[in-house]
């Protein structure tokens, strides 16, 4: 659920434990900055749930992932959509 932050924003939805950005696959990059921005107001773990439309949009799961681990940036990520491959 939607959760209003005390600086006005809106971070998409906020457990016991993450602060988690929704977005689709082609905003993977600025997902990375939502998520980060968003468990700094709320001292949560930044999370990211890519949603993929088609098969074609597993590229951007690749690169969210790669500049994830590149970096070391503690963000968990899943995906979700119609056109997530198999696990």
């Amino acid at each position: 659920m939607e959760v209003r932050l005390p600086d006005g924003t809106r971070c998409d939805c906020l457990t016991d434990t993450h602060a988690v950005e929704f977005d689709f696959g082609n905003n993977w990059a600025e997902s990375i900055g939502q998520a980060l921005y968003y468990a700094v107001q709320t001292g949560k773990k930044p999370g990211v749930v890519l949603i993929l439309e088609n098969q074609k949009d597993y590229k951007y799961w690749i690169r969210l992932n790669t500049v994830i681990q590149h970096y070391g940036i503690g963000i968990d990520a899943w995906m979700t959509g119609d056109r997530a491959p198999e696990k």
